[in-house]
């Protein structure tokens, strides 16, 4: 369910929002005053954000959707060609989406935007040199019955356009990237519903507005969430312990033997380690929720649950991670450089390990000497001490 809200929120939401104003006349009403006055501020406060945050990515597709609906505005260009130009620049987003943000100033963040236009300028061009019949039958063919003309190479670059679009999100996508996704949902609804229409405006307003939440989403994401191991971070975890009642519970989860472990693997496998380990956390059952503390250490704490409901929760979390097991692979290194004798080394074969960890955990609850939230990490941490001093691997009160 959580996955779900995090794809839904907030560019579904905005995307059916502007649908459903977009009904049953709703767009003379509420969204003729949206379109009125506030497009301004959405696309020039979408662009800022983009510029302020370092997202190319954003920036240019703001910078597009905003001069598509000045054309529309203009009243001069026939809903077909501004179509052609939606479903053009739909692809040329949907090729950008997986690669990288870029600050203004870098040089591969105007070669992002110089893309784009091009792109989209080549596809006008070609388009405008026809005539006759080919003109005819790319921009007056209605494929979708029911709607504003729509061409059928538009169907043809919004169906392609989906290609890059499906697999960039199906990986992991970020805040940008699911912005980016619901954005071209909201052209592709602009151009069925007209881009001379005013829902044509509005969901290209629509759009922008995704994409500055998606700038927003990212800022909470860097502050909130760890990077390396996808759970909430310390200022997450600082920000819950103050919201919760008088009665929970809280974990400190420490690696064992990690130092040890950097050491003799390098911190490339280190930081598999501690990403293996987020992983099981963020599993964990009973009501708990798991927190990157820092380093190797973990917290997890349960809201509603004494410090004696959470030990049979935390030790089927241990048992987890011990049954764990990851390959490392690596190309070996020799001690010494060899010597240039010009003659071709033969290639190495790569050696591969099974490697397991094991954590060690303590528990602890408030009472009336220790109320306070530091006052409980701090007695985790105490029992967690207690845990290593016994031999590690096991949970400790």
């Amino acid at each position: 369910m959580t996955r779900f809200l995090q794809w839904i929120l907030p560019g579904g939401f905005v995307t059916g929002a502007a649908y459903y104003l977009a009904q049953g006349g709703a767009v003379d009403g509420v969204a003729g005053r949206i379109l009125d006055g506030y497009p301004p501020v959405v696309y020039g406060g979408a662009f800022l954000l983009g510029i302020f945050f370092h997202r190319s990515r954003v920036i240019i597709g703001v910078a597009a959707l905003a001069s598509l609906r000045v054309l529309a505005g203009s009243g001069r260009i026939p809903d077909p060609a501004l179509a052609l130009a939606a479903g053009s620049l739909a692809l040329a987003l949907a090729l950008l989406m997986p690669s990288t943000d870029r600050g203004v100033r870098a040089p591969a963040a105007w070669l992002q935007g110089i893309w784009v236009v091009v792109f989209v300028g080549i596809t006008l061009l070609v388009t405008a040199q026809l005539s006759g019949a080919g003109a005819e039958t790319l921009l007056t063919k209605d494929l979708i019955p029911g709607t504003y003309l729509i061409p059928e190479i538009v169907v043809l670059a919004f169906a392609v356009s989906a290609v890059p679009a499906i697999v960039t999100i199906s990986g992991d996508p970020g805040p940008v990237e699911k912005g980016m996704f619901w954005s071209l949902v909201c052209l592709l609804l602009a151009v069925i519903g007209g881009m001379n229409a005013p829902t044509g405006g509005l969901f290209l307003l629509a759009g922008a507005t995704t994409l500055g939440l998606s700038v927003l989403e990212t800022s909470y994401a860097m502050a909130y969430r760890d990077e390396l191991t996808g759970l909430p971070g310390r200022r997450a975890l600082m920000r819950d312990l103050q919201a919760l009642g008088t009665t929970y519970s809280a974990a400190m989860v420490d690696v064992d033997h990690f130092k040890q472990f950097n050491d003799r693997h390098g911190h490339d496998v280190g930081d598999q380690v501690l990403r293996m380990v987020g992983t099981r956390l963020a599993r964990v059952r009973g009501g708990g929720k798991a927190y990157r503390y820092g380093g190797e250490e973990f917290t997890i704490l349960y809201p509603g649950k004494t410090r004696e409901d959470t030990l049979e929760l935390l030790d089927a979390v241990r048992q987890d991670i011990e049954d764990s097991s990851f390959t490392v692979r690596h190309w070996p290194r020799p001690r010494k450089k060899p010597q240039d004798d010009g003659k071709k080394p033969k290639p190495k074969k790569r050696s591969e390990k099974r490697l397991s960890v094991t954590v060690s955990i303590g528990v602890a609850e408030p009472s009336n000497e220790d109320s306070t939230p530091d006052d409980v990490l701090k007695k985790a941490d105490k029992a967690l001490y207690r845990a290593k001093k016994k031999g590690r691997n096991q949970v400790s009160k």
